[in-house]
């Protein structure tokens, strides 16, 4: 593979600053080169701020810019890391791709299904490399899940996932000078965020789809927050219940909360094949079965029962995905991913569905209608659409 692929970052906020990390560590062992930071604010690019959250970094060779624009007419990079909030979206994809330039998009890549389908268009037509930032495909005890369930047939999946609504650190985004959250927490905003689902949930359901398959529908209904009880923009409901229906005949279930003042985040996450299930324990994923002689003459013991996964050695899963995305660009094979942006508008529709299904009153949503029918063309569209 060839070496020093020119890379930049476009939002140097909490997730940006994440990538800058990893991506220094690449660019030691001789993978990379970060030529390209952009940030709408100044302040992000400021090389004492960087040096903060990333050890070693030097500003040398690197061009630090508040326009976007600077970066493609500089042709500078050959990849771009986009880590905006995704109600910062406004043509940048689009105008990369276009540029030749290599692209990772943190999710969810857009708030609404016609911009995102856009950048699809682009990305294809201009035979770029593009990912969606889902790094928990790339973590070793989501691999060996996969792994063992290759074989079997999934009929259900959970996944639980109750924080606090200030669980997000302060973003790094002055949001309060554009209209936005006092506390510049813009995951707790549903106009910033698009739900909590949208935000955060499409990683849950994208692991989902990992082990399931594609999206087929999705019925939803959340709790909304009481008008007496929004702080700093933090608008986004209590909870969200959504049934996932999956194109292998599994369902699946994301449960998610974000409750205000509680400082407390916990989770749960279970799969259920035809014969067994996998629990998540603190050692890693187990799976629990019986493969002994059947009928059983007595009832097995659990530790005839229990069968933890065996696992490769850890890795950082953010680092995973950046070396397979380094790799494609580098050799133009998209084989090293494991979601390509194409591959990621699944798992986007979907959680743009949830929203839609809550707002018709539980409403099933099938896919396929959501992507192209006309009673859903208002939801497609943004504010401008």
């Amino acid at each position: 593979m060839s070496t020093g692929i020119r890379i930049g970052i476009l939002g140097l906020g909490q997730r940006g600053l994440q990538h800058m990390r990893a991506l220094w560590q690449l660019q030691a062992e001789g993978f990379v080169r970060v030529t390209a930071l952009a940030d709408a604010w100044s302040e992000n690019l400021a090389a004492e701020k960087v040096a903060r959250f990333v050890a070693g970094y030097r500003p040398d060779g690197i061009l630090a810019t508040p326009r976007f624009e600077d970066v493609l007419q500089s042709r500078s990079v050959d990849a771009l890391v986009v880590a905006i909030p995704p109600n910062r979206h406004a043509g940048q994809v689009i105008a990369a791709a276009r540029a030749g330039v290599h692209l990772l998009i943190e999710k969810p890549m857009s708030l609404y299904l016609d911009e995102a389908r856009e950048m699809e268009r682009a990305i294809a037509e201009a035979g770029v490399v593009a990912t969606v930032g889902f790094q928990q495909r790339y973590d070793v005890r989501n691999v060996a899940v996969r792994e063992f369930l290759a074989d079997k047939r999934v009929v259900m999946a959970t996944e639980i996932s109750h924080g606090a609504l200030e669980s997000h650190s302060v973003k790094h985004t002055p949001t309060e000078e554009v209209g936005g959250p006092g506390n510049r927490v813009w995951a707790a905003s549903f106009e910033w965020s698009g739900s909590t689902v949208v935000e955060a949930g499409i990683h849950q359901l994208d692991l989902m789809r990992s082990w399931c398959g594609d999206v087929t529908w999705v019925q939803a209904a959340y709790v909304p927050r009481d008008a007496d009880d929004i702080a700093d923009g933090g608008d986004n409901p209590y909870a969200y219940a959504v049934t996932i229906g999956f194109e292998s005949g599994a369902v699946g279930n994301l449960l998610m909360s974000r409750l205000r003042k509680v400082y407390h985040s916990d989770g749960f996450r279970s799969l259920l094949w035809s014969h067994g299930h996998i629990k998540f324990e603190r050692e890693g994923p187990v799976a629990y079965y019986y493969d002994g002689p059947y009928p059983p003459d007595r009832l097995p013991s659990p530790d005839q029962l229990r069968h933890p996964l065996p696992l490769s050695p850890a890795v950082d899963p953010l680092e995973a995905l950046l070396r397979a995305f380094v790799q494609a660009v580098a050799t133009r094979d998209t084989a090293p991913l494991r979601s390509t942006f194409a591959s990621s508008m699944n798992s986007l529709a979907a959680v743009l569905a949830a929203n839609v299904s809550h707002q018709r009153g539980g409403e099933r949503i099938w896919l396929d209608e959501f992507l192209s029918g006309d009673r859903y063309a208002a939801f497609r569209r943004g504010p401008t659409g």
